[in-house]
């Protein structure tokens, strides 16, 4: 087939060139015909895209190949210029996934007048590859950096929002509407830090508190919020089966991850759909486990499923890359999908998704089961008259006037005598002087714990409370307690009551 026989001398050196490359072990070469289809393939190359002997690639159709139709232009310019040209192609392999090959076109005749291509490649698919992990990496880092600086000041505008607003609730206690009104914005405002604490998370900057929580429970409680967020042309489906059991995770958390699915089906259904939010106990045994890279056991399966577009092949394998997106032109960060992974894999899980083009997505999040209860989270509305309270001395250290402000009138109303500087320096003379039973410390100054706590007057020993955000890493060993930003009224009242009262 290639060359003919009594071709010109240029067809000759083509044949004498292509016997080194048939089976060379170090590049991938391939013949194409002027309209585009394969008339002969080396056994790297073949080994490259199907595993296969050349001949399964010889009349194939290059742009059934090629991940981008538009890679046969050069191919084209390249004929028709008689010359060579020196590209990058990326050919998609029989099971869907990329090969990325760097080289270079040449035009050749193969006689009366058949303008043919020989295309000579290099196998790139590994350094492009990591290449994009190290740019990953370091958007990562950036991601990481970012969201620690925002975090400090963030949680600091929240503690004081939340600050607020429980104490405003104190005074309508008795008017449940209202009540219930600020409930829900002292809320709202809470899950802004869980927010941060997910991004922090994924940054690896901070681990996710656990908690004993129902799956089924959090859907539940979502479900009206998801119907509004979804709109009037999407059907909300929730399927909980008689599910009740509990695993370990973060409420605020696994409700974030489930709206970031539930808007992701959303997005994929242009003229309307349906939307199935499922929780359901599952047995896997071992060998259905492994799928999952799990061991076999009890599991809670949570699923949110659509009938939407579905998503193209060659793209599933990449959906929980961090910042691959499917929306295109539509907007879409990347991270939605990798976060979701890092949720389920934190707590033991794993997470998967099915697609068919046309028919719809599911993506299915698996969470080891566990027989611990679930606390009941009561005490974060307890009337403030029930809480913890004290007469005792206390410092508050911090630079925010605000965050200032509103711990220090819980803590007044709370009975404690109330003290307030906004330096080291000034906390270090005032502790010398008098002493304090308890210091309260923003997160900013948790270095120097040990140095203004080392001398206290009055033969006291101080007592410290560290207020934090996050990203301060380890407390020091000065911190009696920490006390995560922002916080309720419960919080800090049974946190300060805590180390108060701490033996030693």
């Amino acid at each position: 087939m290639f060359p003919e026989k009594n071709a010109p001398t240029r067809v000759a050196a083509a044949m004498f060139e292509w016997s080194l490359l048939e089976q060379s072990s170090v590049v991938a070469a391939v013949v194409v015909s002027s309209s585009g289809r394969l008339l002969a393939a080396n056994t790297l190359l073949s080994n490259l895209l199907c595993g296969g002997a050349p001949g399964d690639l010889v009349g194939k159709s290059l742009s059934d190949l090629l991940v981008d139709a538009a890679d046969w232009k050069p191919w084209i310019a390249a004929l028709r210029g008689g010359s060579s040209r020196s590209m990058t192609v990326c050919l998609r392999r029989s099971d869907g996934k990329p090969v990325v090959l760097r080289g270079e076109v040449t035009a050749i005749s193969g006689g009366t007048n058949q303008e043919r291509l020989l295309g000579v490649f290099v196998d790139m698919t590994e350094q492009q590859q990591l290449r994009r992990a190290m740019q990953r990496s370091a958007r990562l880092e950036a991601l990481g950096s970012l969201t620690s600086g925002v975090a400090h000041d963030f949680n600091n505008l929240l503690t004081v929002l939340v600050g607020n607003l429980s104490l405003i609730a104190e005074d309508l206690r008795d008017r449940p509407e209202q009540f219930a009104k600020l409930k829900a914005a002292r809320d709202a405002a809470k899950r802004g830090s869980d927010l941060i604490r997910q991004l922090l998370a994924f940054a690896r900057h901070q681990a996710i508190e656990s908690d004993v929580i129902k799956p089924a429970k959090v859907v539940t409680n979502l479900a009206a919020l998801l119907a509004r967020a979804l709109g009037s042309r999407v059907k909300l489906e929730t399927d909980l089966g008689s599910s009740t059991s509990s695993v370990r995770g973060n409420v605020a958390q696994l409700e974030s991850v489930i709206v970031n699915l539930a808007v992701n089906a959303r997005d994929a259904l242009d003229s309307g759909g349906k939307v199935v939010i499922g929780v359901h106990d599952v047995s896997l045994n071992e060998a259905d486990a492994r799928k999952y890279q799990l061991a076999g056991g009890n599991y809670v399966r949570v699923s949110v499923a659509d009938n939407g577009a579905g998503i193209a092949p060659e793209n599933l394998p990449r959906v929980f890359e961090p910042f691959f997106s499917t929306k295109g032109d539509r907007g879409g960060t990347g991270l939605g999908l990798s976060m979701v992974r890092a949720y389920a894999t934190q707590f033991g899980g794993a997470a998967s998704i099915r697609s068919v083009v046309g028919e719809g997505t599911t993506v299915t999040l698996l969470f080891p089961r566990c027989a611990e209860s679930t606390e009941e989270t009561a005490a974060k509305t307890m009337p403030l008259s029930t809480l913890p309270s004290g007469k005792e001395e206390v410092l508050l250290l911090t630079s925010e006037e605000g965050l200032r402000s509103t711990v220090g009138q819980i803590l007044e109303v709370l009975g404690y005598s109330v003290s307030y500087s906004a330096d080291a320096e000034e906390t270090a003379m005032m502790l010398r002087a008098r002493g304090f039973d308890l210091l309260i410390v923003d997160g900013a100054y948790a270095k120097m714990l040990s140095q203004l706590t080392r001398d206290t007057g009055g033969g006291r020993r101080c007592r410290v409370v560290q207020l934090t955000s996050g990203t301060e890493g380890a407390p020091p060993a000065a911190a009696t307690k920490v006390l995560a930003k922002p916080f309720s009224l419960a919080d800090l009242a049974q946190t300060v009551r805590a180390a108060l009262d701490a033996p030693g």
